[in-house]
């Protein structure tokens, strides 16, 4: 029934055959559904405008109304079908580590091959890591840019644990299809790319029409086409002698700070 828990008598065949499933790049990206695991998560998904299509909620977990309570009510209020079952039926379904017994069924929505518009973009180039995807994603939420993109050689951002370490921003920021030649980016744009060998990053901040980018962070060249490789300002971040260059999610994060900053 929708909008109403049933008693934990299990997460049931067809639910747990899907989630299973969608394990996998190929059934996330043939079904258009992808999982989300974890209260925080699950919650970003049901505040989202995207299409939840069930959620899984274990029953000792939805005895804490400020964990799995919470969720279900989320659940009611949105008419969203929902079912409790045993917790380690749920977690079992889950491919995260440790995780907590919240699930949900989501669709998803694939990069938008569309033209980009004049704005601040991430660009995530050859980012293989699910977490530093995920937490490159969270970054551009917070700092409100106008979307990411997603390109060849780059982890799918509805992969589970890109999707939980996102902290569900996956489901509010617009993913965009990566540009292949450089008529993909904006006349008027300027493409920044994160590189420990570049000019220091003040240099670019002092550019006075720095009002639309794309920063481009993760395998440098071997992630851009030469012709826009070679449109790309190379930018580094300051750092202490002998030290090795910073995690790209890390590295990424400071650098949407500084530029963003820049523009209040």
């Amino acid at each position: 029934m929708r909008g109403k828990e049933s008693a934990p008598a299990g997460v049931g065949k067809a639910r747990a055959r899907m989630a299973r499933r969608l394990a996998g790049r190929k059934a996330r990206e043939r079904e258009g559904l992808a999982l989300a695991e974890g209260p925080r998560v699950v919650l970003e998904a049901l505040a989202s405008p995207l299409e939840v299509r069930w959620v899984l909620v274990g029953s000792e977990c939805a005895a804490r109304p400020r964990v799995g309570g919470r969720v279900l009510e989320e659940c009611r209020r949105r008419g969203v079908e929902a079912r409790v079952a045993p917790d380690r039926e749920v977690r079992a379904l889950a491919s995260t580590e440790s995780p907590q017994a919240v699930l949900a069924c989501v669709r998803t929505t694939p990069p938008e091959p569309r033209p980009l518009e004049r704005g601040r973009y991430l660009w995530p180039l050859g980012v293989a890591i699910p977490g530093n995807l995920g937490t490159l994603v969270r970054s551009a939420w917070c700092f409100g840019l106008d979307g990411v993109l997603i390109g060849p050689g780059t982890v799918d951002p509805w992969n589970a644990k890109a999707v939980r370490a996102s902290a569900g921003a996956v489901f509010h920021v617009p993913l965009v299809r990566a540009p292949a030649e450089p008529s993909g980016v904006p006349d008027g744009a300027t493409l920044l790319l994160a590189d420990p060998g570049g000019e220091a990053v003040e240099g670019a901040l002092e550019e006075a029409a720095l009002d639309s980018w794309i920063l481009a962070v993760g395998s440098e060249t071997g992630g851009l086409p030469a012709r826009t490789w070679r449109r790309a300002r190379t930018m580094a971040l300051p750092q202490a002698a002998g030290a090795d260059s910073l995690n790209v999610a890390v590295a990424g994060s400071i650098l949407l700070y500084l530029l963003t900053r820049r523009m209040r």
